[in-house]
């Protein structure tokens, strides 16, 4: 069961953690002056909450009393600093002498009531004893006279925040910003009446730090919403991002503290170990996973990644990802409010509407300012009348134009923006498919240096194998026959992906053997194909395989085969741009072809089966030298056209017309 104590203390660790994760995040991000006074008031309730830890855990009395004094100080500038931030907020920067004057009085007020205190326990100003008195003042007046500067100094900030509030406009987005501010000081003043009057009694202290925590949770919200020209979607999602953060590292101290404790209780170890592989663990996969809960949780897309890799790669520092044009919705809105326009419309280029606010200006009577930015039209800013019907002065006019600069430019980088974007989307795309193929490229590698060599087949002629630099003259082992073993070979490199049927292979190689002695033979050729083709000792499973009744010879022991070399000069010849380039290519596929495909392999060379192929790649040839013929005799080499022509009469079984006549041209031409 939890103490009183020991709530407390959880109370004042959740509240340090935060206070220092979101003030120096918002210190470290802005340089706006809400962030800055923000940044002031964490820091004093890093240093409020950390000592009253120190009070209620540490054993020495030195830091105790450090510790008393710390807290007696910060608290003090706690109250003067939560007035002030409401100033801020509610002046938006600009307060008056007469309010700057009163929150210096609050700032010196509070802080020397709390120099008794914080330099003598034994005389602080409390409301009672142990109290200081100061000559015939009792000491209950001067704790009472610190209450009131404590309430007033709030009551101030709250006085601030409500004339603010006041003069806003029912639809004035600063309303809500207003009335959180309002709420901050509300609960804040809640949480510390309980705490310094003990209300609710002195053994439930940690409500009313709960209470404090709770009132800089708000405040953070109001900071973030303070930005220029902020969208309040934006000011919350870097609200709750950044509380999110500050939780989980909260609750990550405390799951290291707890390993601590599990060390010195499990393993009786005075050395923090398992918290330092804790630690480092939480740092190797601290990234990754953060990454992973955003990816299943926000939804983020590859556009919203690759833009907040852009905004990282430009040293943007805010929390929530925007475009530059998101400002120009809310910057238009305050510009119509403090015109006091009737409406105002911000028109793209290509005639879009970027933003806008209010009745929507008549297009024929209303003004209309070019935006242009890097001397680039970006479109129009089109305003409406004055609600008053005053027309626009001079300053009010010189407030146009630097709203429409503005627009311009934020337009004009936003699309920009989007562009990069993009681009970066497909660049990151193209840069995992560069792994990807890296990865497929490694693999084969290795693939290929443990593996025995891959094969050179020479099929466009007699057929010949290598490995290698050797010859493969051998191909059954020591039951089988090499010229069947051969055979099956050919059929199934003929056939590639489309594979052998048993009862093809049976047909074409023992066609006179019965079925048994043909199967036996069958499946002993296929032994020994496949320790030719996997020497290694492997067995060849995966060099021959089996599936859908078919085998099928694995493509990746085929390095290189003459057909598909032909076949690929022939097409880089067909698309080549340069007839000196064609006529190479041709070359280099009339060298590949030193005959009829398969020809004389045993049993399958002289089967039915190999003769559609030989006759599309004899046909092929026959192609080959026609346009060999007219690319030499386009270029006036006469030998080495006829040559061509006449190579292809002798290999055409029906006559050839087209090389025939082009023996004619070239007769004629002598």
């Amino acid at each position: 069961m939890l103490s009183p104590e020991h709530l407390e203390v959880a109370a004042h660790s959740l509240t340090a953690v935060l206070s220092a994760w979101l003030g120096l995040t918002l210190l470290s991000r802005s340089g706006a002056l809400p962030a800055r006074v923000f940044g002031v008031l964490c820091l004093a309730l890093v240093a409020w909450s950390s000592s009253v830890i120190v009070q209620r855990l540490s054993t020495s009395l030195s830091a105790v009393d450090v510790a008393h004094a710390v807290e007696e100080l910060s608290a003090a500038l706690i109250v003067p600093a939560t007035a002030h931030f409401s100033l801020v907020i509610a002046t938006e920067g600009h307060p008056s002498r007469r309010q700057i004057r009163a929150l210096a009085l609050a700032y010196g007020l509070n802080l020397l009531f709390a120099l008794p205190g914080a330099f003598d326990r034994a005389a602080p100003i409390a409301i009672s004893p142990p109290q200081l008195s100061i000559g015939p003042l009792p000491g209950a007046v001067l704790g009472w006279a610190w209450i009131v500067t404590r309430v007033a100094t709030l009551l101030a900030g709250a006085g601030w925040l409500l004339a603010a509030l006041r003069r806003t406009k029912p639809d004035d987005p600063r309303r809500r910003q207003l009335r959180v501010t309002l709420a901050t000081v509300a609960v804040g003043a809640l949480g510390g009446t309980i705490r310094v009057l003990s209300v609710v009694g002195q053994t439930d202290p940690w409500i009313g730090v709960s209470l404090v925590t709770l009132a800089m949770i708000l405040s953070a919200s109001v900071v973030f919403s303070a930005g220029v020209f902020f969208a309040p979607e934006v000011a919350g999602k870097a609200f709750w991002t950044s509380l999110a953060l500050g939780l989980g590292l909260f609750f990550l101290i405390g799951a290291l503290l707890a390993v601590d404790a599990a060390s010195h209780v499990l393993l009786g170890l005075d050395l923090p170990l398992l918290t330092i592989m804790a630690l480092v663990i939480t740092l190797a996969v601290y990234e990754p996973a953060l990454a992973w809960i955003r990816g299943r949780l926000g939804g983020r897309s590859a556009a919203a990644l690759a833009r907040e890799r852009l905004m990282t790669a430009l040293g943007q520092r805010a929390l929530a990802v925007r475009a530059a044009d998101a400002g120009v919705q809310p910057a238009l809105t305050r510009m119509t409010q403090a015109l006091d326009l009737a409406g105002a419309v911000v028109i793209r280029q290509d005639g879009s509407i970027a933003a806008a606010e209010g009745d929507a200006p008549d297009p024929a009577t209303a003004p209309a300012i070019t935006l242009v930015a890097q001397d680039e039209v970006m479109g129009e800013l089109r305003v409406g009348d004055p609600l008053s019907g005053v027309p626009l002065s001079a300053g009010d006019q010189e407030l146009l134009r630097l709203s429409a600069a503005y627009v311009a430019a934020a337009l004009r980088t936003g699309r920009r923006e989007d562009e990069q974007a993009e681009a970066l989307s497909v660049l990151s795309e193209d840069r995992a498919h560069v792994e990807s193929s890296a990865t497929r490229l490694y693999e084969a590698l290795v693939r290929r240096s443990s593996g025995p060599p891959g094969l050179h087949v020479f099929a466009l002629g007699p057929l010949r194998v290598e490995r290698g630099a050797e010859v493969i003259e051998r191909w059954g082992g020591e039951k089988a026959g090499t010229r069947q073993a051969e055979a099956l070979f050919a059929f199934l490199f003929d056939r590639g992906e489309h594979g052998v049927a048993k009862d093809e292979a049976l047909e074409l190689i023992w066609p006179d053997t019965d079925v048994e002695r043909a199967d036996l033979a069958f499946h002993r050729t296929l032994g020994g194909l496949r320790h030719t083709l996997d020497p290694n000792g492997g067995g060849g499973k995966h060099g021959i395989r089996f599936y859908n009744d078919r085998y099928r010879l694995d493509p990746a022991i085929v390095d290189w085969s003459d057909v598909a070399l032909f076949l690929a000069r022939l097409e880089q010849a067909r698309v080549a741009p340069e007839r000196s380039e064609k006529l190479r290519l041709l070359e280099e596929a009339r060298a590949l072809y030193r005959g009829e495909y398969l020809d004389d392999c045993p049993f399958y060379g002289d089967s039915v089966y190999v003769e559609d192929r030989r006759s599309s790649l004899r046909g092929r040839s026959i192609d080959l030298l026609i346009a060999l013929g007219e690319g030499y005799e386009g270029s006036g080499d006469r030998a080495s056209a006829a040559a061509a022509y006449r190579e292809a009469v002798a290999a055409a079984v029906d006559g050839c017309p087209p090389a025939e006549a082009g023996l004619i041209r070239l007769a004629a031409r002598s």
